[in-house]
């Protein structure tokens, strides 16, 4: 199963972040970051490289794993 929208809201939320903020950190648009978490867009992997990166956690944690299962 794919969790990469639900782990995008939930890095997000868990940063405090709006999606304004989150994605100035990132540097996308807010939009864009709207439609990721809403799963109505896949992220390129350019971003999901970027995001593994900011949140210093692995691709494959962000692609397969719930992450509000996990302790970050």
């Amino acid at each position: 199963m794919n969790y990469l929208s639900k782990n995008i809201r939930y890095i997000r939320t868990l940063k405090g972040l709006t999606q304004e903020q989150f994605a100035d950190d990132l540097k996308v648009s807010r939009s864009r970051i709207s439609s990721y978490e809403e799963n109505r867009a896949k992220p390129s992997i350019r971003f999901l490289i970027e995001l593994s990166s900011y949140c210093k956690i692995s691709m494959e944690l962000l692609v397969k794993e719930k992450l509000n299962k996990l302790e970050l």
